[in-house]
């Protein structure tokens, strides 16, 4: 009898099980045992690829970000209306697919960051490093918003990008707290209804809404 062929491993297959991993457990509940078992690799084949537990959390933390930047890109290409709207939409979606899915309820980036602290200094840089690209997106999204005239143009767009961020983060651990996207929705309506719109955009809103209940 031959014995079947063994499963064939390569770093991308190690880093999608890496992110379900500290999706599920964190960094601290995810051990080395844990990651072999769960990759189905020896220690000597993980160590081919990663020098260290830590160095393969960095990767980790980058891989997923490219994956959901592109999820992003992908999804926001298919949305109509104007810049302003098709963020709104993208981040409605959003909140629907972490309902879907309760044990990865969150950003990735943001739990382990909560988790992390000061813990290690390489992961808090990749943590930072991925934060500022996402603020980087966010600010370049607001200058089209600006330029389009749907958003406030007396705050800088990168102001406007923390703003959203800090927000939604904050919304995520009360959606997890209360177990409900109450939070999420309330986030969503109270930024891109009130706070965020420019004058001319809240006042063509008003008008829409008479016209439309003449």
């Amino acid at each position: 009898m031959t014995k079947g062929r063994p499963p064939t491993h390569s770093r991308e297959k190690l880093l999608e099980k890496g992110i379900e991993l500290f999706h599920q457990h964190g960094y601290h509940g995810t051990g080395l045992t844990t990651i072999l078992q769960a990759c189905q690799v020896s220690k000597g084949s993980f160590y081919n690829f990663f020098n260290s537990k830590e160095e393969y959390a960095v990767e980790v933390i980058e891989f997923y970000q490219a994956l959901e930047i592109d999820r992003w890109n992908q999804e926001f290409a298919l949305l109509e209306g104007n810049h302003f709207v098709k963020i709104r939409k993208a981040l409605d979606h959003m909140v629907e697919e972490l309902d879907s899915c309760r044990e990865n309820v969150g950003c990735l980036i943001a739990n382990l960051s909560g988790e992390i602290g000061n813990a290690s200094p390489a992961l808090r840089q990749a943590i930072s490093r991925a934060t500022s690209r996402v603020l980087g997106l966010m600010a370049e999204d607001f200058m089209i918003c600006q330029q389009e005239g749907s958003v406030r143009t007396d705050l800088k767009p990168e102001v406007l990008a923390q703003l959203v961020w800090d927000c939604w983060q904050g919304a995520l651990l009360r959606m997890k707290v209360e177990d409900s996207r109450a939070p999420l929705r309330q986030t969503l309506a109270l930024l891109w209804e009130h706070i965020l719109p420019s004058a001319a955009s809240r006042e063509s809103d008003r008008d829409f809404n008479k016209e439309q209940l003449a």
